[in-house]
């Protein structure tokens, strides 16, 4: 069973990561035909997080991010930040280019 979000999160971390792989993914489509291309360099993100104890059998926790201005329950003691380093890469390994293949 999918644990629920706490209140004053937005996403848990794997959602944040899998909504910024969508973009880029958008970014490279609608750069196709494009006279100038940019290639993809490390990608940094940062955010606040709220630790929850996963109440399942696997016994681990979860990663929520944090609403930028939250109240309530999320508080200044119970947030942590994690900074996550990505260098994007193609299925075979190559750089990402937001343009066309050719």
């Amino acid at each position: 069973m999918k644990q629920p979000r706490p209140e004053g999160t937005v996403a848990s971390l794997a959602e944040a990561v899998k909504a910024l792989r969508s973009e880029l993914i958008v970014a490279m489509e609608a750069g196709q035909d494009e006279a100038i291309q940019f290639r993809v360099g490390t990608i940094n993100m940062e955010f606040s997080v709220e630790v929850t104890a996963d109440a399942e059998a696997s016994g681990g926790v979860k990663f929520w991010v944090v609403e930028l201005g939250a109240k309530g329950s999320v508080g200044r003691t119970a947030t942590h930040t994690v900074t996550l380093e990505l260098k994007p890469q193609t299925r075979t390994g190559g750089d990402a280019l937001i343009s066309d293949e050719e």
